[in-house]
C-alpha cells in the first residue's frame, strides 16, 4: 500500500434499504413480520439514536480503523503502541495530548462511568450461566493488550455488522482476565463493554477472577486501580469513581456459559468436580468478593483452579497447587467424571498462558485458551481464539485460530 493511501472502506455503507427496493405496493405478510420490538441485535440492545448508541458505535468504529492500522504497520509490543492515554482519547473520538486537562479527564472519565452503568444495565437481566448458540468465537485472557485483540479481529473476524464484520452470523464469548497487567486495561474493557451494548444478544462475557477488586488492588502498580489512577493523575479522586463504576459492572458478569449445549466455557477450571452447571447456575449476584464465606466454593474453583499439565496416571484426581492453594489441581479423570455427568463434550478455560495460545489437554476433553501473545513482555506465546461451529454432517467442530508470538524482545 502506498504512504497516504487510505486504509479505510471507500464504499458507502448502509444496512438500510430505500424505496427502490421495495416493490410498489408490497405490503409483507404477517408470517414474515419479525415480532414486535424485536432486535436481532438481542433484548435491551443500545437504543438506535441515544447517546449511549452513539457512543458505542464510535468505539467499534475506531476500533475497527485501528485494526486496518495494525495490520498494516509494524508488528510491536502492546505497551509501545498508542501510549499514555493515545488509544482512548481515539475510541472516545476525542483529541490527545500528553498532558490533558483536567476537564478533558474528566470527560473521559464520564463515558466510561455512562459505559459502565449500560453494561450493568444489560448484565443484571441475563443468567449467572448463559446459553451461548453456534457458530461461537472464544476468547481468553487479554490482560489489556489490545492491540493483540485487535490484530486476532483483523485476522479472524470483527464482532461488527460492519466492514465484513461477522456478528450477524457467529456469537462471541470473551472468557475473562481483560485488566491487570497491560498497557491498555481500560481500552479493553471500553471496547467489550460497547460490544456488549450494541450486540447484547451475540456478544457474551464471562468473568475472570482478575475482574475482582482485591486482584486489582494486589497487582499494585500492574493493576487496574493504578492503571485508572495513572491516566486521571489531575483529578482529586485519581480515577476512583471511574474504576469502581466498572467494578459494579463487573460484580454482574456471568460466571460460566454453555455454547451449542455440550461445551462449557469458564475462566479457571471445574476443580473437584463435585459440583455442576446448575449449581453455579444459582449462585446470586451481585459478586463483590469471591473469597467471602457465604460464597459457594464452585464459584473460586471456576474462577481459579488448574488442569493437570498432564493426562498421566500419577496426574489423576484432585491436588492442591503447591504455589497457590487456592488454586486445586484436577486431572484428566476428573474432567472426564465432570462432562459426562453434565453431558458435556468440552470444556474451555483460560487463566493460564501457553506456549501456542491454546492447549488440548485430558483426552481433548479440556482446553486452556489465552489470547495476549508474549505474555507480559517476557514470555515466548502466540495467541489464540476458539471457533466452534457446526460442520454440516452433524459434528460440532472446534477450529484454532492462531496468532504468532514476535520474534524480538523488544
Amino acid at each position: 500500500m502506498a504512504p497516504g493511501t487510505s486504509r479505510s472502506p471507500q464504499a458507502v455503507q448502509s444496512t438500510m434499504v430505500g424505496r427502490a427496493a421495495i416493490s410498489e405496493g408490497l405490503v409483507l405478510e404477517g408470517s414474515l413480520r419479525a415480532p414486535a420490538g424485536s432486535d436481532w441485535r438481542g433484548a435491551m440492545a443500545a437504543q438506535r439514536g441515544s447517546e449511549i448508541h452513539a457512543l458505542c458505535r464510535q468505539i467499534v468504529q475506531a476500533a475497527q480503523k485501528m485494526v486496518i492500522d495494525c495490520m498494516y504497520e509494524p508488528d510491536m509490543p502492546d505497551r509501545k503502541w498508542k501510549q499514555n492515554g493515545e488509544a482512548l482519547s481515539a475510541l472516545f473520538g476525542l483529541p490527545h495530548s500528553e498532558d490533558l486537562s483536567i476537564e478533558e479527564m474528566q470527560r473521559r472519565e464520564r463515558r466510561i462511568k455512562a459505559m459502565a452503568s449500560e453494561t450493568r444495565r444489560l448484565l443484571q437481566a441475563q443468567p449467572t450461566v448463559i446459553r451461548v448458540p453456534v457458530p461461537a468465537k472464544v476468547f481468553g485472557d487479554v490482560h489489556g493488550q489490545l492491540r493483540d485483540l485487535l490484530l486476532l479481529f483483523g485476522h479472524y473476524g470483527f464482532p461488527s455488522h460492519h466492514w465484513g464484520g461477522d456478528i450477524e452470523t457467529t456469537t462471541y464469548i470473551f472468557n475473562g482476565d481483560w485488566v491487570d497487567r497491560g498497557a491498555h486495561q481500560i481500552e479493553v474493557v471500553m471496547l467489550l463493554f460497547a460490544l456488549k451494548c450494541l450486540y447484547p444478544g451475540r456478544v457474551f462475557l464471562v468473568r475472570g477472577n482478575h475482574e475482582f477488586r482485591s486482584q486489582s488492588i494486589s497487582m499494585g502498580p500492574a493493576g487496574f486501580r493504578s492503571h485508572l489512577a495513572q491516566l486521571f493523575h489531575h483529578l482529586d479522586d485519581k480515577g476512583e469513581s471511574a474504576y469502581e463504576a466498572v467494578h459494579c459492572s463487573f460484580d454482574w458478569l456471568p460466571l460460566a456459559a454453555v455454547v451449542g449445549d455440550v461445551v462449557l466455557v469458564l475462566h479457571g477450571g471445574i476443580g473437584d468436580g463435585s459440583w455442576g452447571v446448575r449449581d453455579l447456575s444459582s449462585v446470586g449476584r451481585p459478586l463483590r468478593d469471591e473469597h467471602d464465606p457465604s460464597v459457594p466454593d464452585c464459584v473460586r474453583q471456576a474462577l481459579w483452579s488448574d488442569p493437570a499439565e498432564s493426562d498421566e496416571e500419577m496426574y489423576l484426581g484432585v491436588h492442591e497447587n503447591p504455589k497457590i492453594p487456592v488454586r486445586v489441581q484436577f486431572g484428566a479423570d476428573v474432567t472426564a467424571s465432570f462432562c459426562k455427568r453434565e453431558g458435556l463434550c468440552l470444556v474451555v478455560r483460560s487463566h493460564q498462558y501457553v506456549r501456542e495460545g491454546v492447549k488440548l489437554m485430558h483426552g481433548g476433553k479440556l482446553a486452556t485458551l489465552f489470547s495476549a501473545r508474549n505474555y507480559m513482555d517476557g514470555a515466548q506465546n502466540d495467541s489464540a481464539t476458539l471457533l466452534i461451529a457446526p460442520d454440516g454432517q452433524g459434528m460440532l467442530r472446534v477450529r484454532i485460530k492462531r496468532l504468532q508470538q514476535r520474534m524480538d524482545k523488544s
